[in-house]
């Protein structure tokens, strides 16, 4: 076992030879709410505004992706802290009328369950001439208020895949993506501005062989493995700048999230870490992968639609 201070002086001494840069840079002693203050804030309001916005999670089990994401009642994560920012500013705002409606999928063994229908499984993705790509058949639930919002979210986790592996006794196997719908009018105008929001927490991005998951199992890593193995490839891709084919259509995971990895989306990426000498190469692994990622430039702009209303004169 290894003292503090000598554990200390070891991974400084590995990871010397390394050099990161990064927007921001949260330490242990961080909390949820700095992070969504610093990272994700600026795509919440954006989003409210009418432009698609998307905050990912990326990381090994148990590097704190989830609770960074979800958090508890007493220290909100990512995202009760955006619905809460959301319904704060609508009730603040006088000028605009707005319209929030939400979903929850997650995507386990590549096939697509909604969380707020039970049984609602293996739903199809499509192109949609208007709204682009579209899950069909996934439930949109209108929202009043923000603490209709968390129940949703929490019967949601309640039907999300866990399972117990080596390295955690509660591990979250699939990846979510809660949607924000946002509707923006200002009062008197015929301009609507329509905005989609996803809220991403991917599964653990840790190596097949670093799990002694019963075999039965095995294959759900392997899923897992895959859509990351996809994720990664298409940031490189894009990261590389050279145009071409980029592989969305590899897994849904990418070609459900195909607007925010280099299309018209706001995007803020969380990569999480385990500060564990035994971790050195995921660690690694995931510092690289933010690197590239960094690289990549998406085309964000206002979505806005322009209605009519017709008067009929006797």
């Amino acid at each position: 076992m290894l003292r503090d201070r000598d554990f200390k002086r070891r991974f400084t001494d590995v990871f010397q030879s390394y050099s990161f840069r990064f927007d921001n840079i949260f330490g242990q002693d961080s909390n949820t709410q700095d992070i969504y203050y610093k990272v994700v804030r600026p795509v919440t309001m954006a989003a409210m505004h009418g432009y698609n916005g998307t905050a990912l999670v990326y990381g090994q089990t148990t590097s704190g992706k989830t609770y960074t994401m979800l958090g508890t009642p007493d220290k909100p994560g990512i995202l009760p802290c955006t619905l809460c920012d959301i319904f704060t500013q609508i009730k603040k705002d006088k000028e605009h009328e707005y319209s929030i409606s939400v979903s929850y999928m997650e995507i386990y063994n590549e096939v697509i369950n909604d969380l707020l229908v039970p049984g609602s499984t293996n739903l199809k993705v499509k192109d949609d001439a208007n709204e682009g790509v579209v899950v069909a058949g996934l439930r949109k639930e209108l929202l009043k208020g923000f603490e209709e919002a968390i129940d949703l979210v929490n019967y949601g986790e309640e039907h999300r895949c866990y399972r117990e592996t080596s390295v955690h006794d509660n591990s979250s196997r699939s990846h979510t993506i809660f949607k924000v719908y946002i509707e923006n009018k200002s009062k008197g105008e015929s301009m609507i501005k329509k905005s989609c929001l996803n809220l991403v927490d991917l599964a653990g991005s840790e190596r097949l062989n670093e799990f002694d998951m019963r075999v039965e199992v095995t294959g759900e890593a392997g899923y897992i493995n895959k859509s990351l193995f996809v994720l990664t490839n298409v940031i490189n891709r894009l990261a590389e700048g050279k145009g071409g084919y980029i592989p969305y259509r590899d897994s849904k995971l990418t070609r459900v999230l195909s607007i925010a990895l280099g299309g018209n989306s706001l995007t803020s990426i969380i990569c999480t870490v385990s500060p564990a000498i035994m971790n050195f190469h995921q660690t690694l692994s995931t510092l690289r992968f933010a690197t590239r990622a960094k690289i990549v430039e998406n085309a964000p702009k206002i979505n806005q639609v322009c209605f009519f209303l017709m008067g009929i004169v006797c």
